[in-house]
């Protein structure tokens, strides 16, 4: 009869520490490992908050690894993803401290997919809240949000030519049709 409760604590304990491995890593360590590997690559760090459920997030994915325009971007940034804004019954995905980093950058109240991107030392360069009015673009569908995500790719990615810039706005301007 005793070993039945040692086997079930055995068990809880083997579950728990199963649990703890699955959880999403806190942001500060996400981007700290972003960072380094930024650092070591000469790129600038882009991070991708979004969720499980959010069709935009998933579309902005499509494009930052698409065979198109993919190569453009990982060529100049560790992308990296942060989950927030999680539906209740999947709020345990959420990565510990990222609702605040993106909050720290501007994006309290927004809607996702929220980025921000950063130089490899850490300085924040740019945010999605880069509409004219200051509202976050989200993954970029609008002649108005590719023309302020152009804007972003300018500014953050200094080896990304002109004609590169082109052909991620083609990309985006021929997604939407």
């Amino acid at each position: 009869m005793s070993r039945i409760p040692v086997f079930v604590l055995a068990f809880a304990l083997a579950t728990a520490a199963h649990a703890q491995s699955n959880a999403p890593q806190p942001a500060k360590l996400v981007l700290a490992e972003a960072l380094k590997t930024a650092k070591a690559e000469q790129k600038n760090v882009l991070i991708h908050f979004g969720a499980s459920w959010c069709g935009y997030c998933k579309q902005l994915d499509a494009m930052l690894d698409s065979k198109e325009v993919g190569k453009l971007f990982h060529d100049n940034y560790v992308i990296t993803h942060l989950t927030i804004q999680e539906s209740a019954e999947k709020v345990a995905l959420e990565n510990p401290g990222a609702k605040e980093l993106a909050d720290a950058a501007g994006a309290k109240g927004q809607g996702i997919p929220i980025y921000i991107f950063f130089d490899s030392a850490g300085t924040r360069l740019a945010t999605s809240m880069a509409m004219p009015d200051g509202g976050n673009i989200g993954h970029p569908v609008t002649p108005e949000e590719i023309v302020a995500f152009d804007g972003l790719l300018k500014k953050t990615a200094p080896r990304m030519t002109e004609v590169q810039r082109k052909q991620v706005s083609d990309y985006l301007t021929k997604q939407k049709k």
